[in-house]
């Protein structure tokens, strides 16, 4: 008995072939990379932010023991707030001038690592 052979030849196999995975893939993974460094990039922006807040937290502190106690701008007592703050804000500096007056005014410069691109720095004046 003779085996009788289709007319028409088979239709290819449908299906994705080796080229078009390894494509697929590559596409994905670049989307990946831009992922992760946008990703990297706001950790380090939410860092830096941090960082400020901080600084405003602790400037906020030092003018309320100023109001509290002008004599707190000079001393031991500022010294004992460098030591808290630089704990709570590591690298932190802290310059305090005198601008004079009644009731006495002062200017305070504050200076820390934010980041690696970047320095912070708060200036406030207090008592005017």
């Amino acid at each position: 008995m003779a085996t009788l052979l289709p007319a028409h030849p088979a239709e290819p196999a449908s299906g994705f072939s080796l080229v078009e995975c390894l494509i697929a893939v590559a596409i994905f993974s670049l989307g990946l990379l831009g992922a992760g460094a946008l990703i990297s990039e706001r950790l380090k922006e939410s860092r830096a932010a941090h960082s400020y807040f901080l600084a405003e937290m602790l400037a906020q502190d030092l003018v309320a023991r100023i109001g509290a106690n002008p004599s707190a701008a000079g001393g031991e007592e500022l010294r004992s707030w460098q030591r808290q703050a630089a704990s709570a804000l590591p690298g932190l500096q802290c310059e305090m001038t005198a601008l004079g007056g009644a009731p006495p005014a002062y200017r305070v410069e504050m200076r820390w690592p934010a980041g690696a691109d970047d320095d912070g720095r708060l200036v406030l004046w207090v008592g005017r």
